[in-house]
This record gives C-alpha cells, structure tokens and sequence, in this order.
C-alpha cells in the first residue's frame, strides 16, 4: 500500500486526456518546412473546414522550430521562420478557440538534430508555459533505450510541466510498446510503435497495439501514431479504403486521433472521414476501454531491420526521414532495437475488431486484407467474447449512417457482411435493446 501510495503521488496528474487527443500534426505534411505562417493557416483551415467543432482542437508543431539556446539555456525559435517567437503564433491558435502544441526530444538533440531537453526539462517546461503551450509531444532520438533511464527522462519532463501550474497535455514519443505497462504514470499518451508510413506499417501499429488494451484508460493512451489520409500531397498517404480503414481501427482502438496529412488541401474523401461523428464517438466513447481483435489472426507479421538500419557495438543507425537517429539499448537486447517492418506473410486475411461503449453497446470492424471481396463474419465465438447484455442488437452501419435492423443474437449467433478487399471495412454499432421494447422489432 506504501509504494502504490508513493507511485500515485508521482504519476502524472493534469486533468487532461479524459479521451484520446485529437487535432493536426505538422510533421507529414511539412517536414522541416514549418514557420508561423504554416502554423497559423493550419490552424485556420482546420476551423474553416469545421473539424474544431467534432473535437479536432489541438494544433501541434512538429520538429525543426528551434534552432538553439540563448546563454541563460532557454530555447531559442528559428528567427527565420518564427520572427516574431512562439508565443504570437500561439496566441493566433488560441484566438481561434484551439490549442497549441510543441515539440522537443529527451535527448540532447531533437530527430532533426535540433536543441534536445536532456538536462533542460525545468526551463523548457516553464519556457512552454510562458508562451501558453498545450500539448508536449517529447521524441526518443539521440536518447538512451535503457528502459529504467528513459522512464526517468520522461518523468523528469512530467515533473516540470506539472510544476508550471499550466496543464500541458503530454504525448510521450517512444516508439516501443514497453512504454505501455508505465506509460500512464508518465504521460497522456504514448507512442507504442514505429512512425506509420505506409499499409505495412499501418497494419503493424495496430497489432503491436492489440495486446496493450488494459494499458489504456481515461487520462493515457495507447498512441499508434497518426492519421495518414489518402491525400497524394502529404508525405505518405493511403489508398481511400485503407486510410478510412484506419480512422475506423484508430477509433476501436481508441488511440489519439491527430490528422497528418495536407490539412489545407484535403480532398472531399478525407474531410468525409474524419468528419464522421459517429466514428468520432466511439473514439471519444467515455467508458475509455480500449478495443482488441476479437476473430481472426495476425494481420501482418515478422520483425526484420529496415533497409539503412546496422547494428553497431550496442547501438543501432536507423536511416530514414528521422535524420541521425541514434540508439544505445540494453545490452541483452540489441533486437530491441530492430524497427518491425512486414517480413514473413503467415497472417490473416480477415478480422474482427470490437470495443465495449457506454451504455452496453459495442463497436464492430470488420476488416478484408485479402485480394478479394470476402464475407467477413463475427461468429459464436466472437460474439461470446463480447458478452453482450440482451439477446437482440439494434445494429447501425456508422458510415453509410444508417439502421440495418435488430439481430437476434441468441438465435443467429452469428454476423456477416461482405467487405471489399485489399484494406477495405465496414463498421458497425451494436446496441442493446431492452426487455421492454424487444417485442417491437420482431
């Protein structure tokens, strides 16, 4: 009882991320071309476009800010592309009745080899708080892996942004899933997986994410990484089917919902998407229990190194757009370090995703990875896991928006659709109905 006193005690405790954060990120749509005047028109297209009403409130500037520190140690903003500071772009965003995010790493540089906060937690934090920062994402480049060091950094940053008096959201940016048996002690949310890039890495997220699901709660989350649209003018972008996919198996897995894509051009299919209230909802649902597969397999499997990635006396190089990306790991577990990319294909074709809601009811993904149209079915068994409180379902499609009927679970035990292939899904919401209304829908 002593040490779970004294671990509540230094658990973060800010109020904040009550459900899943939702809002825009920089880094897929600008890389290091970030300024304030890229900011701002974010910012102002995410309220034109109406997303700041379906919760869409956080407007996080990415790597590539900073550009070093004064002689008193506080972190100087690129004079070039912020001219005028930070605390002017930050007040524009709040203007507009959202919030401000910022960027840094516990290393001694940021992924970009920025000015890092490795030993300078205390001033940044206060330094955040001066220009009226919400949000914190804290990167993991040119830091030790050592799991007992880095929970340490990260608590060190905890502590100082709480000792601002400002509640400051923060997003802790890791990359690996053991982060998630502490994470929420330490953060708002924390990233369990490698940047999502691409279907692959996409699918990997979500299955590196599965198994975490008594991790999350109300006040942390399980971070999969952000949103990739179907927009060919962002960085990375999905097929239209795989990208919505992925709106829906984010929701189920009620992970942060940040938008990384091109939010000033985004087409008419990805504004639909994630203007999808009903989706959005089950995100956000308050009971804030994180949903898991419940038929089928893997969907992707395999942990080989990607191309540019070597191994080196205990550390490791990963070459990709995270510029100098140095690794020291613990020294039984050099493999740790190896970013999990596809490699052999002994997976699943189909699955089934469910999440509990508020009020009895449940969320369903039925997902076809597979080259062709497939019945996709939540059978006995799956319904079994759920545990459902009433024999008949009122069952809502939550992207074509409509009714599809009542199902009588204890006599059907059984629900299949047809799902288009190659990523494609259909999500629905099952909710009970009561003993005193079931004669009504036979």
């Amino acid at each position: 009882l002593v040490l779970w006193a004294v671990a509540g005690l230094q658990a973060l405790d800010n109020g904040l991320g009550k459900t899943p954060g939702m809002g825009w990120n920089s880094w897929n749509q600008l890389y290091c071309d970030i300024s304030a005047q890229t900011v701002e028109d974010a910012a102002a297209a995410i309220v034109e476009l109406g997303l700041d009403k379906l919760g869409y409130t956080y407007v996080n500037m990415d790597d590539c800010w900073q550009i070093s520190r004064d002689e008193a140690g506080k972190i100087v903003p690129d004079p070039d592309r912020f001219p005028n500071g930070i605390k002017p772009v930050s007040d524009y965003v709040h203007s507009l009745g959202l919030q401000f995010g910022i960027y840094t790493d516990r290393g001694n540089l940021t992924c970009q080899e920025r000015p890092g906060s490795k030993n300078y937690e205390q001033i940044d934090a206060e330094t955040y708080a001066e220009w009226g920062v919400d949000y914190v994402k804290e990167d993991s480049c040119h830091a030790t892996q050592f799991h007992q060091a880095a929970f340490e950094q990260y608590e060190t940053m905890r502590d100082a942004l709480n000792s601002t008096g400002r509640p400051i959201y923060f997003s802790l940016c890791g990359w690996f899933d053991w982060y998630a048996p502490t994470g929420s002690t330490m953060g708002n949310s924390w990233r369990i997986s490698q940047d999502c890039t691409n279907w692959d890495t996409t699918l990997l997220a979500a299955e590196t994410n599965e198994p975490l699901a008594q991790y999350a709660g109300p006040g942390g989350w399980n971070d999969p990484d952000m949103l990739i649209s179907s927009n060919e003018a962002s960085a990375f972008y999905l097929t239209q089917d795989r990208s919505r996919t992925m709106f829906s198996l984010w929701s189920i897995m009620a992970a942060p919902l940040l938008i990384g894509s091109n939010i000033q051009n985004l087409t008419d299919w990805d504004l639909e998407t994630y203007s999808n209230a009903e989706v959005i909802a089950v995100d956000q649902d308050p009971l804030g229990i994180q949903g898991y597969r419940l038929s089928g397999g893997k969907l992707v499997s395999g942990l080989p190194k990607p191309p540019g990635t070597e191994k080196n006396g205990g550390k490791a190089q990963h070459s990709s757009l995270r510029k100098g990306l140095t690794l020291e790991v613990e020294p039984s577990g050099l493999d740790s370090v190896d970013f999990p990319l596809p490699g052999n294909r002994n997976f699943d074709t189909t699955n089934v995703w469910g999440r509990p809601l508020q009020g009895g009811s449940w969320a369903l993904l039925f997902l076809n990875n597979g080259e062709k149209a497939a019945e996709v079915t939540c059978n006995a068994t799956c319904f079994e896991q759920m545990n459902f409180g009433t024999p008949q379902a009122r069952v809502r499609d939550l992207w074509l928006h409509s009714d599809v009927g009542t199902i009588t679970i204890s006599d059907t035990k059984s629900f299949s659709v047809m799902v288009d292939p190659l990523g494609a899904s259909k999500m629905f919401r099952l909710d009970p109905v009561p003993d005193s209304l079931r004669n009504n829908f036979r």
